[in-house]
């Protein structure tokens, strides 16, 4: 391109723009870093004014730019960005998003075996001996399901404090350390129960289906194989492209949608665990999720889920619609309201009614979190 020809694109003062719409001012050495990290593309030189160079960015760059700014309202972390940019449709290529998930798993089983190690050390045991670790197991999910409040599995139902214990180390050795269990079905009972899964998740209906939850318990056990956190570092390390490409609009329906669809039903039977799933009724509030959904789902395609996969999200597309209806009703005159619900049966009304307050507390909204 010569002097004399016009320089059209997206330049630093187009990203600048961006991201104060957005919300936030950036620098200069901001946006160097964020090149740098891998967040936004580098920009290309498109020609000159006079002598003076002058750097283009690729279009939608300003988009991508503004993104990063809002997610970062809730992380700084690269990795954690850069798979939230790419569940989002930007061009963060393959090789970065499976490096982030890959540094980000690698971390959890160390922070892992480094708890392990150090409740070993409080007992005065040596982490290297395989029955030693054992009880430091059992000592750390003593301690784990001994929590309230901040605890990581929210207590849904009554389970002993001993049994509460003994499936936490279970869960700790499946999920955590991808240890095969041969546990028999009462363990997995109770497993269930620390999880909030069940009862609820076996005996709850919505409409005409049956509850979502079925067959032996001790199937759970064999979760360890497919969603175990080696098991998942091993799927990543494997993953292809097209294996990323085909997690991602499944990820973007479990983590966005999910959600929304656990916290209607809850309103709906007054009961915000009535699915067994309350678990994930806040997961778009906490972008972390998706550093373990990815690869679960990506496990989950290569252990042959996709058509129970691909059920569920079509089931969870409904959730924008819903969303979009609700904030409709929300704006409607009570009166109004009032009257379209006269004459319905009483349940229909309580229904509607709850599904009302919950709109305007706005736990209906769609991107809750965002």
């Amino acid at each position: 391109m010569t002097t004399d020809e016009p320089v059209t694109g997206l330049e630093g003062a187009d990203l600048f723009r961006a991201a104060s719409e957005a919300g936030c001012e950036i620098s200069d050495r901001m946006l160097e870093s964020f090149r740098a990290q891998g967040l936004i593309p580098r920009p290309r030189r498109a020609g000159y004014r006079g002598r003076v160079p002058v750097w283009q960015y690729p279009a939608g760059t300003d988009r991508q730019l503004a993104a990063l700014v809002r997610w970062r309202q809730h992380s700084k972390d690269p990795d954690l960005l850069k798979v939230l940019l790419w569940m989002d449709g930007f061009a963060i290529p393959a090789p970065a998003i499976r490096e982030a998930l890959s540094s980000q798993l690698r971390s959890m089983s160390e922070t892992m075996e480094q708890a392990i190690s150090q409740q070993a050390r409080r007992l005065s045991l040596d982490p290297a001996d395989d029955a030693a670790r054992d009880q430091a197991i059992d000592a750390l999910a003593k301690t784990l399901s001994a929590k309230r409040g901040t605890a990581p599995i929210p207590r849904r139902s009554r389970v002993a404090a001993g049994e509460r214990a003994h499936a936490m180390a279970l869960i700790l050795r499946m999920f955590g350390l991808g240890e095969a269990i041969d546990g028999t079905s009462a363990e997995a009972g109770t497993v269930e129960r620390v999880m909030g899964i069940a009862p609820n998740g076996r005996r709850n209906a919505i409409a005409d289906s049956g509850p979502w939850l079925t067959g032996p318990a001790e199937d759970l056990f064999d979760a360890a194989t497919i969603v175990g956190l080696p098991n998942l570092r091993n799927t990543v390390a494997d993953a292809t492209d097209a294996d990323l490409a085909a997690a991602r609009q499944l990820v973007v329906s479990l983590v966005r949608y999910l959600p929304l669809m656990v916290r209607v039903i809850g309103a709906l039977f007054d009961d915000e665990n009535y699915t067994g799933l309350a678990f994930f009724s806040h997961m778009d509030q906490h972008p972390e999720f998706v550093l373990f959904v990815v690869p679960m789902v990506l496990a989950m395609l290569r252990a042959g889920w996709s058509e129970n996969l691909h059920a569920v999200a079509s089931a969870l597309g409904q959730a924008p619609e819903m969303a979009a209806q609700m904030q409709r009703i929300l704006s409607m005159p009570s009166a109004t309201v009032a009257a379209n619900l006269a004459g319905q049966p009483e349940e229909v009304r309580e229904h509607a009614q709850r599904l009302i307050d919950a709109a305007v507390e706005g736990q209906l909204d769609l991107d809750a979190g965002g």
